[in-house]
């Protein structure tokens, strides 16, 4: 990142206003670079998280259309027969200001340690910026799932959750021994092919995602897939699944490795992805014995529809690991393209410099309501999530 900035003249901030708009593209670019959302966003509905530009913190409402499910007309028949029903999906997400700044020690001493800070700033505020938006993503995911699969170890591989009355109630049937394992991640994908819910009653098929990344010689790969998210303690008891182990070798290899970060391997050709384990220095997916405090310090509430499910809330007395499926469209983000960069040294007498960023951001899981007021499928469900419980151990 730093190799960035060494090409633009920091020394003409104070002339040149451009300066902080070109510091602020550089924030952008390099906080994606280390982010394993980047190689599933952007604008087209066939992307994981899907992305919106707007100018201002008013509420905003995505759309989304609905599959046509009519059966249209035959021979003479007239179109005014059969008019099909186009079904236009939203929700409503509220944009928010986030921001950070840093002030430098007194100039003196900073010339003394031979510190260029606003150099140093810039990347402490891009890692910043990074952790607080994937940490967004991720609490949008985990809270108030609505679709579900919870590892079992018994011959299965999952449990029956056909009798629970709700995803929490699903869940909180893990207990020790019940470890993420290649049945269950099969029976995610079924549910999400099929169109098929914990209760194993009909909802609605996930579209998969078209990932797209530069491979090793410059060669575009495009993949279309669902892909499965895991953190830590689930990709390790993945891989000590024997079904697994003979998967990976006899295993797709090759081009489709180069697209993700963290990849574990390929099952039924979706990409199996190692998120990491939320930390208070790093973010990973969530687990059950991760604080209420530190979720709902990472998650806009306006942008949940009144319903805050901590990881908490998932478990019982056995800690549980959450990972999910996701296809596109499974995460929403709208506000600007670009954060804003500030610099001001007029702070403390003209001794001290501030750098800041801010930007305008709302994340949030795709959860659409029918906008004609007809019923629908899709009403208060995630559309493209599906939860994957297993025990932490």
């Amino acid at each position: 990142m730093l190799d960035s900035l060494n090409k633009i003249n920091l020394a003409a901030w104070r002339e040149n206003p451009n300066v902080a708009v070109e510091i602020a593209r550089t924030i952008e670019n390099a906080s994606w670079q280390k982010s394993p959302f980047a190689p599933f966003m952007g604008r087209g509905q066939d992307r994981g998280v899907r992305t919106y530009n707007v100018k201002d913190s008013n509420p905003y409402r995505p759309r989304l259309k609905a599959q046509l499910t009519g059966d249209g007309v035959r021979g003479n028949a007239d179109f005014e027969t059969n008019f099909d029903n186009l079904e236009i999906l939203s929700q409503t997400v509220y944009p928010l200001i986030i921001g950070n700044s840093i002030k430098s020690p007194v100039k003196q001493y900073t010339q003394i340690e031979q510190i260029d800070f606003i150099k140093e700033a810039t990347e402490s505020l891009t890692d910043w910026i990074q952790d607080k938006r994937d940490r967004a993503f991720i609490t949008a995911l985990s809270n108030d799932l609505s679709n579900v699969v919870v590892c079992d170890k018994n011959g299965t591989g999952y449990k029956d959750t056909t009798a629970e009355n709700s995803v929490i109630e699903a869940s909180k049937k893990t207990t020790k021994g019940d470890v993420c394992n290649v049945k269950a991640l099969r029976r995610a994908i079924f549910m999400a092919r099929s169109g098929i819910n914990y209760k194993n009653k009909e909802a609605f098929p996930i579209k998969p995602i078209r990932s797209n990344m530069h491979s090793v010689g410059g060669i575009e790969v495009t993949n279309y897939s669902y892909l499965i998210l895991l953190d830590t303690y689930q990709a390790n008891q993945l891989k000590n699944d024997p079904e697994w182990i003979a998967m990976q070798k006899v295993g797709v290899r090759g081009e489709k490795n180069n697209l993700f970060t963290g990849l574990v391997g390929i099952i039924d050709e979706c990409p199996v992805i190692d998120m990491g384990v939320w930390t208070r220095m790093q973010v990973g997916l969530l687990n059950s014995e991760i604080s209420d405090s530190d979720f709902i310090s990472n998650i806009n509430e306006q942008n949940v529809g009144g319903n805050l499910t901590p990881p908490s809330a998932y478990a019982n007395t056995q800690p549980v690991s959450i990972g999910f499926l996701i296809g596109a469209s499974a995460l929403v983000m709208v506000g600007s393209d670009t954060p804003s960069f500030y610099i001001d040294e007029s702070q403390d007498a003209g001794r001290k410099v501030v750098c800041g960023v801010d930007r305008l951001m709302a994340i949030a899981k795709a959860k659409f309501e029918n906008a004609s007021g007809a019923l629908s499928p899709y009403a208060n469900t995630d559309f493209s999530t599906i939860g994957i419980i297993s025990s932490k151990e």
